[in-house]
């Protein structure tokens, strides 16, 4: 982790050498012409000075001045660059992840609370990746994305990396309502829109600064603590199963879907584009003389804020995933929500079971704290949605008109789940959480290069032992999703040949398409 904290060690001076232009306006440029007879993995653009470009953050309110370089370990400094890792932290906490950590609690018990501590350690060496490409660059993830990869490659990324962020939209805005319906009786396609206006008026917060929106999301953090905290502690779960769960790495034959499911659900493809570009509300010195301490000690804040973050993160989704494992290990579960061979407890049955384990007082504070988790995840969401649009699409237009086209490309889809699939929620949020894990690729392998690439980060690009770890745990979710995928083609495969060809070609395009990007260059 020392290696994430400081920069890699140049070994020539040559390290600092950027291909860059003579003009600014060469950065920007948006000559149609040159695009299109771009190879794939070639920059569009050329990239100025990495380390002279100030930040380029739009419309996310006024930047925060972190101060002068501190000789030592400043707790104040931490405090000024804390805000962009809660929020970040807020698509961990999200509807997805509860209903994930309540079916594990279900089916596995206390087994797989190693996963989850696993996947948020994992999860803090993207988000960290994530984070420096944004400090060390000033641009986010998405802009990166428009200059290293051509049209063809470029648009493709964009429709799957959108499809993810609907995916966990229908999720949080779903939890919302659910959350509104188990609160005040309101129907579901009305807590839909619900969510959908209180989403503006929390991005809307943003233009009275970043720091007051980032004081909502960490306020919305700690009622999801206190909410679900409570719980555990009324649970009296076994110490020692949870210890056991913590540190022996068990997957049940019966939870397979539901450990991948953890990695879709804690690890977010959409969280990566959202954390490169929020690091950019900090102003840090990019004076000659002090560039690269600074760049250095802004690694370091943002880095152990995020730990800090993800900590809470875990803490939250164990607690879940404890009560739950605690209520049907001890036989507490209602015989009219008892767990199935095939059914699983949605969130408004998980409200039964804690009125039956605990009385009135459980289902209140799982409404409460379900309620914190969907508003406050929707908001991000349609904040990566909006910094994904503009960035890998350059989509100029004013901060409302991008809210609404983000929100309502999410909206639509929501709704109409919402509506004709009320019935079948509960299997429509399992299998959203694996289509999170399939376009993990997408977010993570870009994220990859770029962090490796001494071209882009200069001496801040991470060291071969960390770059190794990268691409081990790239290759481990690309391999579970081919494993999740497998049985699904041969099913398809029984309904005749036009299926089973359908099916294996579009598994071919999933491969071929991960390593086009593998094998692009970054420039």
């Amino acid at each position: 982790m020392r290696e994430l904290l400081s920069p890699a060690a140049s070994t020539s001076n040559s390290t600092t050498q950027r291909p860059g232009s003579s003009a600014t306006t060469s950065q920007h440029s948006e000559d149609s012409s040159l695009l299109k007879n771009v190879d794939c993995g070639t920059p569009e653009q050329s990239y100025d000075s990495t380390l002279e470009r100030e930040f380029e953050v739009h419309d996310i309110g006024n930047l925060v001045e972190v101060g002068d370089l501190e000789p030592a370990f400043s707790f104040r400094k931490l405090l000024r660059f804390a805000g962009p890792g809660f929020a970040m932290s807020i698509a961990y906490l999200d509807p997805g992840n509860i209903c994930s950590d309540l079916h594990c609690g279900a089916v596995a018990g206390y087994k797989l609370i190693w996963l989850l501590f696993l996947t948020h350690a994992l999860g803090l060496y993207v988000q960290t990746l994530s984070a420096r490409i944004g400090i060390v660059t000033g641009q986010n993830l998405a802009q990166h994305c428009h200059q290293q990869y051509r049209r063809s490659v470029r648009i493709p990324l964009w429709l799957i990396c959108e499809l993810a962020i609907i995916g966990s939209d229908i999720q949080e805005s779903i939890g919302t309502a659910i959350a509104l319906y188990l609160l005040f009786g309101v129907q579901i396609w009305a807590g839909i829109l619900v969510a959908a206006l209180l989403s503006y008026v929390i991005l809307g917060i943003q233009r009275f600064g970043a720091r007051k929106v980032e004081a909502l999301f960490i306020a919305m953090i700690a009622i999801m603590c206190a909410c679900f905290g409570v719980e555990v502690f009324m649970s009296s779960p076994d110490v020692r199963e949870i210890t056991k769960g913590l540190f022996i790495p068990r997957i049940p034959a019966s939870a397979t879907v539901q450990a991948v499911g953890i990695v879709g659900a804690v690890i977010m493809p959409h969280n990566l584009f959202l954390h490169s570009a929020l690091v950019g509300t900090r102003r840090i010195k990019r004076a000659a003389h002090v560039r690269q301490a600074s760049i250095r000690e802004a690694n370091f804040y943002t880095t152990l804020e995020s730990a800090v973050a993800l900590l809470f993160s875990f803490a939250i989704n164990a607690t879940i995933m404890i009560v739950f494992a605690d209520i049907y290990s001890r036989g507490k579960a209602a015989k009219s929500v008892r767990l199935a061979e095939q059914h699983l407890p949605g969130l408004v049955e998980a409200a039964e079971l804690l009125r039956g384990a605990f009385g009135d007082i459980g289902p209140l504070l799982w409404a409460i704290g379900l309620l914190s988790s969907g508003q406050s995840s929707t908001a991000t969401g349609t904040m990566a949605g909006q910094y994904l649009m503009e960035g890998m699409m350059r989509l100029r237009a004013s901060p409302w008109l991008r809210l609404f086209i983000s929100r309502s490309t999410s909206l639509v889809p929501t709704m109409l789940v919402g509506v004709l699939f009320t019935a079948h929620l509960d299997q429509f949020d399992e299998w959203l959480n694996v289509l999170q894990s399939l376009a993990l690729p997408f977010a993570l392998i870009p994220t990859l290069k770029l962090a490796q690439s001494s071209h882009v980060m200069s001496e801040f690009a991470v060291g071969s032992r960390w770059r190794a770890f990268g691409w081990l745990a790239a290759a481990v979710i690309i391999a579970l999703n081919v494993y999740l995928l497998l049985p699904l083609i041969v099913d398809l495969a029984s309904y005749g040949v036009v299926a089973a060809c359908a099916a294996f070609v579009s598994l071919g395009m999933y491969l071929l398409f991960v390593y086009i990007l593998i094998a692009s260059k970054v420039e």
